[in-house]
């Protein structure tokens, strides 16, 4: 053993499904007389490695965009749609201009059910209402990410 490593255990709880699919994953990458540890860092190594080199997604939209929510207030990566900013049925087209990286849950529940309201060019003329609710004046207005003074 070298001198900087330690010994050591890791609890992990999980359904013993999980358990047992872990365990099946380190034992694949186990070397004789070496402690389990050693296997578990060769097996994230791996998926790291594979993981890193595969494509994100064909469509440059996201990559534009940074794989970040592009709803201002949002800093969420995962989960990504990518949104009409004038929607198809309007008669928006897929040019990348019209089209944004959004998190689903800005997607479906903000902008789908009318609380948040994107319009405008992406990926910088884009400008935002936050907290729409009928009859009243959005909680927050921006453009891009710069603040909007409400009238």
């Amino acid at each position: 053993m070298r001198a900087h490593e330690v010994d050591s255990e890791v609890a992990f709880y999980a359904p013993a499904s999980v358990q047992l699919l872990l365990s099946g994953a380190i034992a694949a990458f186990a070397e004789p007389h070496e402690p389990r540890w050693r296997s578990f860092e060769r097996l994230i190594d791996h998926v790291h490695a594979h993981w890193s080199v595969q494509p994100r997604h064909r469509d440059p939209v996201f990559a534009r965009d940074g794989w970040w929510c592009a709803v201002p207030v949002c800093s969420s990566r995962r989960n990504l749609h990518d949104h009409h900013l004038l929607y198809r049925s309007r008669g928006g087209g897929s040019e990348r201009d019209n089209r944004i990286t959004v998190c689903v849950w800005h997607h479906l529940r903000g902008i789908h059910q009318g609380r948040v309201r994107a319009w405008g060019t992406a990926p910088d003329e884009v400008k935002w209402e936050l907290g729409t609710r009928p009859g009243c004046e959005p909680l927050l207005r921006l453009r891009g990410d710069e603040y909007a003074f409400l009238n």
